[in-house]
């Protein structure tokens, strides 16, 4: 029986992409790391472990970078969330200068879990995902009856965007070697180094969850 494969990459993923309306969120090729988010967190606010989030609307300059930035929301208590938001812009990079001089917004989202060493990124924006050939050639080769399996692994995001130090966090059913196959892919996933809801990516983990869906391919049609 040859079987026909689908794959769901479920991860509440952003497109690849920007938006062409007149205020929007870019994408980015540079931003803050987690370590550097940490770092500039307000200290009043860092010391009470309190974070919250910062909509900030920028205007894109020539050089790619964020410029003129300015609040339009932010945590309340005077905490200083904008201004360290501001800061946190001056180190991002859009990934097109086709929008030199476009106003955009650019949520920043001071996650107090960041301060406790236990950021999970949630909602990436993918730079690169495997392509159905690197699903087929991780399929387990002995077809063994299973036809919907899940995985999730735990990876940490690298200084480039990649997934390292995987780890095969859930599969269900266990032991069908979708698991193993799940971690060869993991080196095909890279992601944009800011996530949809304005957090870092870079240092922080990551669940990734694989479905894999199978369904029997019906023999052809005999010539009459």
């Amino acid at each position: 029986m040859s079987l026909k494969i689908g794959v769901l990459v479920a991860v509440g993923a952003a497109a690849i992409g920007s938006s062409a309306a007149a205020d929007f969120t870019p994408n980015f090729e540079q931003a803050p790391s987690v370590a550097q988010m940490v770092a500039a967190w307000p200290a009043r606010a860092k010391a009470a472990g309190v974070g919250g989030k910062v909509l900030l609307t920028c205007e894109i300059g020539r050089d790619k970078h964020p410029k003129d930035c300015a609040a339009l929301k932010e945590p309340g208590g005077n905490f200083g969330f904008g201004a360290a938001a501001r800061k946190l812009a001056e180190l991002m990079v859009v990934d097109t200068p086709d929008i030199a001089g476009r106003n955009v917004f650019i949520p920043v989202n001071f996650d107090a879990a960041l301060l406790s060493g236990s950021a999970t990124v949630t909602q990436p924006v993918w730079a690169e995902k495997p392509a159905i050939q690197d699903f087929q050639a991780t399929f387990p080769k002995t077809e063994n009856g299973v036809n919907d399996v899940r995985v999730v692994l735990g990876c940490t995001i690298q200084p480039d965007g990649a997934l390292g130090a995987c780890s095969i966090a859930q599969e269900t059913p266990p032991g069908q070697g979708y698991g193993a196959g799940a971690m060869e892919l993991a080196s095909k996933f890279k992601v944009t180094p800011w996530s949809a809801d304005g957090s870092p990516t870079i240092g922080a983990t990551i669940k990734l969850p694989i479905h894999y869906q199978l369904a029997a391919v019906p023999p052809p049609a005999a010539k009459p």
